[in-house]
């Protein structure tokens, strides 16, 4: 009998490992490529996209108030980011944590070191199977405020039990964002913030490494 969920962070290798063994999984930060799936294995996946550009806002503000710990762990290396698939900074000297280092910056110089920082998690955005029907993508804007019918589709999609679907959408209603009030983990859940945030030279600079993913995502 399979185990029933697991969530794997941006570990790779145990994605792959553990996938039979578990009934749902789930990950990020990473693209999932069926073809390392055993052979004649049945699959739904279901992809939850958000404007990449948001992503970087929404990142830098998080690791700016060093919201879980590992972003206040000094000196870290490579090695240390890779459960989170996360880049070190070029310029970020020893010695301090990635959220000492933020705050030492202004905004602009912030969101151009958190953008070094998601090279990997932007990359692996190009690296998704172009055309697959079993692969289905949700789009974070349209989810807000309508979680249930969202969810919904996202049931009927992997063909839950009738009860597992009401369970299910009992829960996507009671924790939509209308009822539920920003918390700690949840800064500004908006969706356009680059706008506001984003200078002349950052624009410039996300457009020439990452405007073919702004095209393939349609944003």
């Amino acid at each position: 009998m399979k185990l029933r969920y697991i969530h794997l962070e941006s570990i790779e290798g145990q994605f792959y490992n553990d996938v039979l063994r578990y009934r749902l999984v789930s990950t990020n930060g990473f693209a999932i490529n069926p073809d390392l799936f055993p052979d004649g294995m049945d699959y739904r996946i279901s992809r939850f996209v958000r404007d990449p550009r948001d992503l970087l806002v929404s990142g830098y503000f998080y690791h700016l108030r060093g919201a879980e710990p590992w972003f206040r762990f000094k000196s870290p290396n490579a090695k240390y980011w890779q459960p989170i698939n996360g880049k070190l900074p070029e310029n970020m000297p020893k010695g301090i944590s990635y959220t000492e280092y933020l705050n030492q910056l202004s905004k602009e110089e912030g969101l151009l070191a958190e953008m070094e920082f998601r090279e990997f998690h932007f990359e692996s955005l190009r690296e998704w199977p172009e055309f697959d029907d079993r692969i289905k993508i949700f789009r974070y804007e349209d989810m807000l405020g309508n979680e249930s019918k969202v969810f919904g589709q996202l049931f009927d999609f992997y063909q839950v039990t009738k009860l597992e679907k009401k369970l299910g959408m009992y829960l996507a209603a009671n924790y939509s964002l209308k009822k539920k009030k920003l918390q700690y983990h949840i800064r500004d859940p908006r969706p356009g913030q680059w706008k506001e945030h984003f200078t002349p030279r950052v624009k410039r600079i996300f457009e020439e490494q990452y405007g073919d993913i702004l095209g393939d995502l349609s944003y």
